[in-house]
């Protein structure tokens, strides 16, 4: 086999601050890359933290004023992928390898390491099956392990995270989600996603045992032999991991965002224009995997200083002359939210829309053309939670106008132009009335949510 390894050093951190944990990861990559040692399966545990993907954007990951107060420590860890609540709870792992044992592309590698991480859960009684790209679930709906990955030369990167106790209710506040999930009725339902080694086993299992069945199931996968400690020391943190973009991700002045949600990545694009039409500020950010690591941070630095109309070419021509690996997106998804964000622009001067309103405006669908998608619509879709609480209309699919809220003046607008208006009252309503509306030949459709119920139910509005 390809990158074939004998030998697997494993050792075990125990209980260690957030603080030590990105450069022990960087520390082993690194020393890994520059053949200074073999491979490498590190555990620990996390004292509470918020562990931010490589290529995400903090401020929209973390609740930081809830993590400040009660002492939870939000970090970029090393590896890419969304953003993990952790804590004692959950098992971590560093698993270091030649990429060649793990696959050929990102997708396969990310695949192959969950393979592994199933095989160690399997023998202590648990089974799993694989969500792409990196998800392990329990009958195909409840996530109870992620891997993740960073590359370096040569060498991989695998962390992994297995929840063997779930504290979902301090998960939900220290992640940024919707306050609503907040609730009883939100964590309940989180419950149904997410899931435990002691939900499943009926007990806590104890850490050693834990990460025996892990180290057996690697070593068993990979054809390794299996080594006490680290095969050298690693003591400074490793150099070759691409910082973070330093453009600040701030919606003021002439910036505004874009944001899509494809199958297995959210996408997101900050970007400032001046009054003569060009960039002056570009970075793009997602939870999903792609190498080089560079690559957006390249694309973005190129975007920045060109006439904004030129940015959809600019965007297909570089990844047509450069290598780009992914997992969970595809490039033509990245130059399709570039081309959504260029259509806002023409919006803005359009509708005099504010930077911020302008971030507010999200594209479903196959359409990148707002404009055109307004000019066609015929109905008009308001969720009942923009009604007040005290309306006792909230939750009934109309509205009497009373001119008490803005709901009321949405009402009025769409019906002066001849649109249908219907108050959608859950999900289940939602995507009905879309079935509903498709079959009737609806063309475009226009309506407002949140951004995160937006990605969250990213099917329905794009397949309707």
């Amino acid at each position: 086999m390809s990158g074939e390894i004998s030998e697997l050093y494993a050792s075990d951190s125990g209980l260690i601050p957030a603080s030590q944990f990105g450069p022990i990861e960087r520390g082993l990559l690194a020393a890994h890359a520059a053949g200074q040692t073999g491979s490498q399966l590190h555990f620990c545990r996390l004292a509470p933290c918020v562990a931010i993907g490589r290529h995400q954007v903090q401020e929209r990951e973390a609740r930081q004023p809830y993590c400040d107060e009660n002492g939870i420590d939000v970090f970029r860890r090393p590896t890419a992928g969304g953003a993990l609540y952790l804590d004692p709870g959950q098992q971590c792992f560093s698993l270091v390898v030649p990429q060649a044992v793990l696959g050929s592309n990102m997708a396969e590698r990310l695949a192959r390491a969950a393979s592994l991480v199933a095989s160690g859960l399997r023998a202590l009684g648990v089974d799993t099956s694989f969500k792409a790209p990196n998800d392990l679930q329990i009958e195909g709906r409840q996530k109870i392990a992620s891997v993740f990955l960073a590359e370096q030369g040569s060498s991989a990167l695998v962390f992994g995270s297995i929840i063997v106790e779930l504290d979902l209710k301090s998960a939900m506040q220290a992640l940024l989600v919707p306050t609503e999930k907040l609730t009883v009725t939100g964590l309940e339902h989180a419950k149904e996603r997410m899931t435990s080694l002691a939900a499943v086993l009926g007990h806590v299992p104890a850490a050693a045992d834990v990460n025996a069945a892990l180290t057996q199931g690697i070593a068993e996968g990979l054809r390794l032999q299996i080594q006490n400690g680290l095969s050298t020391a690693v003591s400074t943190p490793g150099a070759g991991l691409t910082a973070p973009d330093e453009v600040p991700w701030d919606i003021s002045g002439n910036r505004f965002e874009t944001k899509d949600k494809v199958e297995g990545a959210t996408l997101r694009l900050l970007l400032g224009v001046d009054e003569a039409g060009r960039v002056d500020a570009a970075r793009l950010s997602t939870d999903g995997h792609f190498a080089p690591d560079t690559a957006l941070i390249d694309l973005a630095r190129l975007m920045t200083g060109a006439q904004a109309t030129e940015l959809v070419g600019l965007s297909r021509q570089w990844f047509d002359g450069h290598r780009f690996d992914s997992a969970g997106f595809v490039a033509g998804d990245v130059v399709r939210l570039i081309e959504r964000a260029v259509s806002k622009i023409g919006m803005q001067s359009w509708l005099g829309l504010s930077t911020e309103q302008a971030s507010g405006l999200m594209l479903a669908g196959t359409g990148n053309d707002p404009a055109q998608a307004l000019e066609k619509a015929s109905v008009m879709l308001v969720p009942y939670c923009a009604k007040p609480n005290w309306c006792k209309w909230r939750h009934t699919i109309d509205c009497v106008e009373c001119g008490e809220c803005e709901v009321g003046d949405a009402y009025t607008m769409a019906r002066d132009r001849n649109m249908e208006v219907i108050t959608i009252t859950n999900f289940e309503h939602l995507a009905d009335t879309l079935e509903k509306m498709k079959d009737a030949g609806v063309e475009s459709y226009v309506g407002m949510c949140c951004g995160e119920f937006f990605l969250k139910r990213h099917h329905a509005f794009r397949n309707s």
